[in-house]
């Protein structure tokens, strides 16, 4: 009965191991879809000014700061 019960203890603690290794596998490929976002070609604003570009997210040419990833979290 005793082997029984270790059985038991030590199929659950494998299959919840199992299970959160799935869960961070999963979000590892969410991350490399949402770095491989399209990039569209830049269309000057009322931000741009003596040739120097404003991009906006998404636009070729953007590098993300803290304030824009903080803004995209937001939506």
């Amino acid at each position: 009965m005793k082997s029984l019960k270790l059985f038991l203890l030590a199929t659950v603690l494998v299959a919840s191991y199992g299970t959160t290794a799935l869960a961070q596998d999963h979000k590892k490929d969410t991350k490399k879809e949402e770095k491989k976002m399209e990039m569209k070609e830049h269309v000057c604003t009322a931000a741009c000014k003596d040739g120097k570009h404003m991009y906006a997210h998404g636009e070729k040419g953007h590098t993300c700061t803290d304030a824009c990833k903080k803004e995209m979290k937001k939506k």
